[in-house]
């Protein structure tokens, strides 16, 4: 079994780490500001959940994940502790695959600011860094649905390469959605090592 590796990182601007209990004001008043920017481009949510329950429920997702070592989801802070976002590795495959998907969300005050940009360049660093750094991943992907410029506009920026389209991916925000692929190799990634 791979050690889990240090899960905190800094950047410029901010720290991304997993969520702790202390972070539910930052985290449900990041979500409710965002709601209407995030909710085209996210899975749909039971809506008898609470924004509190809701915390809960990812705080346990992030905490069960970094231990099974399937999946690490960062919040991301200002140094005034107001959450910039969430930055995630998802659906780690270890074997012949060593690949995952990385997703992010900016929160609405720190959207077209760079925050993006730099919380996914973390994330990669993340991925393709050896242990105990890293997790020493061979691919990660990034699927975006087509009207999504500004997800888009992160993913070419870091050097996602664009792979084609997959009609019909996954279910948005209740309906299947068609997802821009891409993908980077670990020898494509400039801060490799």
């Amino acid at each position: 079994m791979r050690p889990i590796p240090a899960l905190r990182r800094s950047t410029e601007r901010m720290e991304l780490r997993p969520l702790e209990a202390s972070d539910e004001g930052a985290w449900v008043r990041a979500l409710l500001e965002s709601a209407g920017a995030w909710g085209p481009w996210t899975p749909a949510v039971d809506p008898s959940l609470t924004p509190q329950e809701r915390f809960e429920r990812e705080l346990r997702r992030g905490r069960s994940g970094a231990q099974a070592g399937t999946h690490f989801r960062m919040g991301a802070f200002a140094a005034d502790g107001m959450m910039v976002g969430m930055f995630a590795l998802n659906e780690i495959v270890r074997g012949v695959a060593q690949s995952a998907h990385a997703a992010w969300q900016v929160s609405t005050g720190f959207v077209g600011r760079g925050y993006g940009t730099e919380g996914v360049r973390a994330i990669l660093d993340f991925a393709f860094a050896q242990p105990p750094e890293g997790l020493a991943l061979h691919r990660v992907q990034a699927s975006i649905m087509p009207a999504n410029a500004a997800s888009l506009r992160i993913a070419e920026k870091v050097g996602f390469r664009r792979e084609g389209i997959a009609r019909a991916y996954l279910k948005i925000a209740g309906r299947w959605e068609d997802h821009v692929l891409h993908a980077l190799l670990s020898e494509e990634w400039p801060t490799r090592g």
